[in-house]
């Protein structure tokens, strides 16, 4: 921790001296730094700080245990969230030492946090192709953008199709229910921390968002995932099939955006 660092002054210190006494601090995590016995600093991408700071209140609103948040610096090319430090360990370090009955018992603490996120508006990196789907997607768009991915064969086939009424899909789609869930979307054992009575915190908001019920199942850590998130292993499959077309096809939808105005939140060039 930073010996300049006074825990008393973290309302009195301007932004640029808050940030340079976090440069000095101790690293013990990837972008975490050590201020105080009680208080670490996160550097966090600025365009997700928001959506972090936020969910994290409302999470802790519904009883959910995560850190608090007592201060935020941001400017255009970095952003640092200073919060409490939780003293225990990550479930990772922890896994090999627990019974099975603390694992259960965990699992179903787990459950009951998944349980208390509400409902609300859709932005995920499950569905991160080149164009992307407008922040604030309806379900409708969702599904829509599931169902292009699953018929998708080949760019050289999409631009045809583009250019004819669109068939009834013969795949099974997903469905997307009416009311989308507001979901951390990374709970692997790095995200998990234990305190000294066992209790489970959650960290690390940084991918949240309102998606599918079932992109938690498909995020989660196996070993958690039937008890903590319910049992969605069709949904899963589906979702890795999907994410491998548009990751090796990357402007697969191109055409179908252009020609039949598919939504999306960046516009394909003209060329």
């Amino acid at each position: 921790m930073s010996l300049e660092f006074d825990e008393n002054s973290l309302y009195n210190y301007s932004d640029d001296e808050l940030s340079s006494l976090i440069d000095k601090s101790p690293v013990v995590a990837p972008n975490i730094y050590v201020l105080s016995p009680k208080l670490v600093a996160k550097h966090i991408v600025p365009e997700v700080l928001g959506d972090a700071v936020e969910a994290m209140e409302v999470a802790h609103a519904l009883g959910i245990r995560v850190p608090f948040t007592r201060r935020i610096i941001k400017n255009d090319s970095s952003a640092c969230c200073i919060m409490d430090l939780i003293e225990g360990v990550t479930l990772e370090e922890a896994w090999s030492k627990l019974s099975w009955f603390t694992t259960i018992r965990l699992a179903f603490q787990l459950r009951g946090f998944i349980r208390s996120l509400v409902s609300g508006e859709c932005k995920s990196f499950w569905i991160d192709d080149r164009f992307r789907i407008p922040d604030r997607s309806a379900p409708s768009t969702i599904t829509s953008f599931f169902g292009f991915w699953i018929n998708f064969v080949s760019i050289r086939k999409a631009k045809k199709n583009a250019s004819f009424p669109p068939l009834p899909s013969t795949a099974w789609i997903p469905s997307t229910a009416e009311t989308l869930v507001l979901t951390h979307h990374d709970l692997a054992p790095r995200n998990i921390l234990l305190d000294r009575r066992n209790q489970n915190w959650l960290v690390d908001w940084d991918f949240v968002g309102f998606y599918p019920e079932y992109f938690e199942y498909a995020a989660i850590w196996r070993v958690f995932s039937c008890i903590s998130a319910g049992f969605f292993e069709k949904e899963k499959r589906v979702l890795g099939v999907i994410q491998t077309k548009f990751t090796r096809w990357r402007v697969g939808r191109r055409f179908e955006i252009m020609q039949n105005g598919a939504l999306s939140k960046y516009q394909p060039s003209i060329n």
